[in-house]
């Protein structure tokens, strides 16, 4: 408890006086954004088990591979000159964006929802250049998945190199012609560059399929068709159900996938409130490397917990997990300083 002059009485004759916000906000600038990064570099990885024959690998492996998804977003920050002449911000014909925006790209363990790699830069950057930077986080043993906002030659030629192997959504619009039909109905395809310099086209799996679902009516309704592309050659090894099957769990809400992690920060982390609030570049970088690592850190717990409990990662909720750990971290403190 705070006494009249603001002080807290620590016991064995020790006191300590809670820091104001302008100590706090100069303390932050010393420290800077570096720590911070190194800090996330040395939590993120998966947390799932180490291979596929554990009973609660469900969701994290396919086919023998570990499972990540890989998924961008953006993010509004203060609106200042230093923050908008970096970042930049979004525009439409008529006018610019209320804020300036950063751009982010994560990498996330599918079936716990653990980083296994993030990135951020100016919203001017694409989704396709920043994944770039998580390259060192893909290796073999891996199956990344991607929405049509990925794929391409280079980038497809990136992640291969370094093992991880890909299953990646095509766009309606993107060329794949086949060159040879499979026995189970997909087909491959060469995956060309944009120039000869970029390196010889790539033979990838083409699998199609659509969804069907009941509608109010009962009569059935077929979605879409989706196009997967992956280097999984192998109809035997690699069935292409198994392969459509594993794609939803890029996004599905109970398979912690890259849109799921994307929402958690935007949302749970910000108790549903803009979660930037530096007006300098170098704070906004801090920010985004600490709210990295400690999105880790509360999926590293909820990994402790699968393994204590047994209990499946998708029936932990991440926002009662937060809520749990941050009544821990703030116990000590009075509410007006928590």
């Amino acid at each position: 408890m705070l006494d009249p002059d603001g002080w807290v009485d620590a016991g064995a004759g020790r006191r300590w006086r809670p820091p104001n916000i302008s100590s706090l906000a100069r303390a932050r600038a010393r420290l800077g954004a570096d720590p911070l990064h190194m800090l996330f570099d040395e939590v993120a990885g998966p947390v799932g088990p180490a291979d596929d024959s554990a009973a609660d690998a469900a969701g994290v492996f396919c086919c023998g591979l570990r499972v990540v998804s890989m998924d961008g977003s953006s993010s509004d920050i203060p609106d200042t000159p230093e923050n908008a002449a970096h970042f930049g911000r979004p525009a439409n014909a008529t006018r610019a964006g209320a804020f300036p925006q950063l751009r982010w790209v994560a990498a996330a363990e599918s079936g716990t929802g653990a980083l296994v790699g993030a990135t951020f830069g100016p919203y001017t950057v694409g989704e396709q250049t920043l994944a770039r930077d998580l390259l060192p986080a893909f290796g073999a043993g891996m199956l990344v998945l991607a929405d049509r906002n990925f794929l391409s030659h280079t980038l497809a030629r990136d992640v291969l190199a370094t093992g991880a192997h890909i299953l990646w959504r095509a766009s309606a619009s993107f060329r794949l012609t086949p060159i040879e039909v499979l026995a189970d109905g997909s087909y491959l395809a060469l995956l060309h560059p944009a120039r000869k310099a970029d390196g010889p086209p790539i033979t990838v799996r083409v699998i199609e399929y659509t969804v069907h679902s009941s509608g109010p009516d009962g009569l059935e309704q077929p979605s879409e068709v989706f196009a997967l592309v992956t280097d999984l050659l192998d109809v035997e090894a690699d069935p292409a159900l198994d392969l459509a099957c594993t794609y939803p769990m890029r996004w599905g809400p109970m398979r912690w996938g890259a849109e799921t992690v994307i929402g958690d920060h935007k949302t749970d982390m910000g108790a549903g409130m803009p979660v930037l609030r530096s007006k300098d570049p170098e704070g906004v970088a801090q920010e985004m490397w600490a709210l990295f690592a400690v999105y880790q850190a509360i999926h590293t717990l909820i990994g402790a917990a699968v393994d204590a409990t047994g209990i499946p990662p998708e029936k932990i909720s991440f926002p009662q997990a937060l809520a749990a750990a941050t009544d821990s971290v703030t116990a000590g403190f009075p509410p007006s300083r928590a």
